[in-house]
């Protein structure tokens, strides 16, 4: 569709250019058939390539795995394999673990909260139904997605809370998922679909919403960040053959959801950043200095691309001067830390928000 309408837009301009044939007639002399063909195709493909370079997947890379899940979502990982190999779409396991992290923890009968898709009440599907139903609705934005060439998965997942006409909307207007657009979209299409049409909010305050500096959600408006709250659970390259970084988080894992403790470096009184690294790197034979500044001096900066899981993640400026090192975490993936923060400890969202405007560098402890 996007061709055909690209070939007609330029058929167009090749007319208005021949019925001013006169005006030119010397210039077109200059070239043979041949010339004149390749110039064309070559404008074809500039034409094609402004389409698309400035556009984005917004997807992870690498294999992509889970993180942090419940033991009573992970019951249900058979299930869902199973289910989604039957629809044809596997890749999707990850996702719909993580989605069922986050409606349910995998507690109950509909575990997917996919019983209103179909027009009945809420709770009203047995687990096994309820999985079969959240996987055909996912992959059906999936579906309409890749017909409308629009291959960002976040966007996808957002559609889970908004419903798939948010893939529709991406897709049309050329844009890809993030916390703003889905706000926006939250407040201007959804909330007066159902009522709000002025822009009523009501608090909600999580970690997810903390890092964003947005404690609110828009009254009959779904969740705008809730394909952050999938991607909690979601990782991508995570070196799993990485036996010292399997044992810096089994230890860090340990103390998930514990609040944050000011010069806390131990379990026994609680962890600030800084002292829940220090502890946990010990764990894996890493002697690390105990403050963040400290830390960033003993540690030697790598590029984003080339960033592992494992590798340190600092902050500057969140307390004292701008410049000062004053925050680190465990880099997880291009969008996941595990650190300390008000928030508590846990997995956390770093390339958006407070922690995206104050983020320093990626190092590694030097060898």
């Amino acid at each position: 569709m996007i061709i055909l309408e690209t070939f007609e837009r330029i058929t167009g301009a090749a007319n208005v250019v021949l019925k001013r044939k006169k005006k030119i007639k010397i210039l077109i002399g200059l070239f043979s058939t041949k010339t004149l063909l390749i110039v064309f195709i070559f404008f074809l493909l500039v034409i094609a390539i402004g389409m698309f370079a400035g556009s984005s997947t917004n997807s992870p890379s690498g294999p992509i795995s889970n993180l942090n899940l419940s033991e009573t979502t992970l019951q249900w990982m058979d299930k869902v394999s199973a289910e989604a190999k039957k629809q044809g779409v596997p890749e999707l396991v990850p996702y719909i673990l993580a989605i069922i992290e986050v409606e349910t923890r995998g507690v109950g009968n509909d575990i997917m909260q996919s019983s209103e898709s179909l027009g009945l009440g809420a709770g009203s599907l047995t687990p096994e139904k309820s999985i079969e139903q959240g996987i055909k609705y996912l992959k059906n934005s999936m579906m309409l997605g890749k017909s409308l060439g629009f291959t960002d998965v976040w966007g996808i997942i957002q559609s889970y809370n908004f419903g798939t006409n948010y893939v529709y909307y991406l897709a049309t207007e050329g844009k890809i998922h993030s916390v703003d657009i889905a706000e926006k979209y939250s407040r201007d299409v959804v909330a007066p679909s159902l009522g709000n049409y002025t822009g009523e909010t009501y608090s909600y305050v999580n970690a997810v919403s903390q890092s964003y500096g947005k404690t609110y959600l828009y009254r009959n408006g779904g969740n705008f960040f809730y394909a952050d709250l999938v991607k909690q659970y979601v990782t991508s390259g995570v070196a799993v053959g990485n036996e010292t970084f399997k044992t810096i988080m089994e230890e860090a894992s340990k103390y998930i959801g514990w609040e944050y403790v000011w010069g806390g470096s131990n379990p026994d009184v609680g962890f600030d950043c800084s002292g829940l690294t220090q502890w946990t790197y010990s764990k894996a034979g890493i002697t690390l200095p105990r403050t963040a500044a400290e830390q960033w001096k003993a540690t030697q900066e790598v590029s984003i691309e080339d960033a592992q899981p494992g590798d340190l993640i600092f902050f500057k400026g969140t307390y004292g001067g701008p410049q000062h090192i004053s925050h680190v975490g465990i880099y997880i993936n291009e969008t996941t830390m595990f650190d300390s923060n008000n928030s508590g400890v846990g997995y956390h969202n770093w390339s958006s928000g407070y922690w995206m405007e104050h983020f320093d560098s990626i190092r590694r402890v030097k060898q």
